[in-house]
């Protein structure tokens, strides 16, 4: 049951960064992470980014310049071990641009910490997935 009652918790906490990515909420966004020197963001395209300032700076400057974004989380697993869980995901988003809808997708890796009782992040990595490899079936289930 506590087994459960954790992975539960760890889905809740990838929920979180999710809703705060498709509402381009950077103080909702600041929740979710680990405000740490250790804390890493790897966005799709980006050099690394190490400590909290550095990638809440680039989570601002992702928001001024592309707003809301319907994305949803598919083929989510979940992995444990003891204090650090682990999500793999496939991103599927769609953005609006000048009326048209263009549709991609990205492998991503959350890694997250329990600290004082809670999930943070601690580790985001997007890289888009490799040509012919986008999953109708996690299309289907994750953006309707």
């Amino acid at each position: 049951m506590a087994e459960d009652v954790t992975k539960q918790e760890i889905l809740a906490a990838n929920e979180r960064f999710y809703r705060a990515l498709a509402e381009a909420d950077l103080t909702a966004m600041s929740d979710v992470w680990h405000h740490s020197a250790i804390t890493e963001c790897i966005h799709p395209g980006w050099d690394r980014l190490r400590g909290w300032p550095a990638i809440r700076d680039s989570w601002a400057v992702i928001f001024a310049n592309q707003g809301s974004v319907q994305v949803r989380a598919g083929d989510v697993l979940v992995r444990r071990r003891g204090d650090v869980a682990w999500v793999t995901c496939y991103e599927n988003l769609a953005v609006r641009d000048q009326g048209t809808v263009q549709m991609s997708q990205m492998l991503a890796i959350n890694i997250f910490e329990r600290i004082d009782d809670r999930w943070r992040m601690v580790i985001h990595h997007a890289a888009p997935a490799p040509p012919g490899m986008i999953r109708p079936r996690s299309w289907r289930t994750s953006l309707n």
